[in-house]
């Protein structure tokens, strides 16, 4: 009886690996091309609102242990905004007291950069127009008569004003805003 056991071990694993191994070299159904293929990201889902990077500045500021005090916001700026107001990135210029930093939000998170400038006007982010309700109430003079699909929009705030720089090819235009009312300063 001892003999047959390691006999029946050896039947009995046979018989499994048999079984999965049957599993593994059936033909697949699906025809599979060789080669790389291309993956596609909806461009929206790269880009940020303001009111998204706002809420996030508010969880850095309470989860910076040794930064929660004294934090100013002097800068903003949104790095290739769409027609909505939403940009890839957003970067606030802020004093902590202990020296200024950039802070760069993105869809992988923070970065910190040090900053040597500090502009004097504290930017009050409940004050001001948001990017998206800019974009919305001056569509018009920021499209203005191109349809460009190759534009790229870069928006700051500094001193309540909000300067549009728009690419477009070897152009570009810049359109400046109030930042509390939204009204169309200059456009060069």
């Amino acid at each position: 009886m001892r003999r047959n056991i390691p006999a029946i071990f050896a039947i009995s694993a046979l018989v499994v690996l048999i079984l999965c191994s049957a599993c593994t070299f059936f033909p697949s159904e699906e025809k599979k091309e060789g080669g790389l293929t291309q993956v596609t990201i909806p461009v929206e889902s790269s880009r940020i609102s303001f009111g998204e990077a706002q809420q996030k500045l508010d969880k850095y500021k309470m989860d910076s242990l040794n930064e929660t005090d004294g934090k100013t916001i002097y800068s903003l700026i949104a790095k290739d905004v769409d027609e909505s107001g939403n940009a890839t990135s957003w970067v606030f210029g802020i004093n902590q007291g202990v020296g200024a930093k950039l802070l760069v939000y993105d869809r992988t998170g923070w970065t910190v950069f040090p900053w040597s400038t500090v502009i004097a006007e504290k930017i009050a982010l409940d004050q001001i127009v948001s990017p998206g309700t800019l974009f919305a109430n001056n569509k018009a003079t920021i499209t203005g008569s191109s349809q460009t699909v190759s534009e790229r929009r870069d928006l700051e705030l500094q001193q309540g004003i909000y300067t549009l720089t728009i690419y477009s090819g070897s152009t570009n235009r810049i359109l400046t805003f109030n930042a509390t009312t939204g009204a169309l300063i200059t456009q060069t």
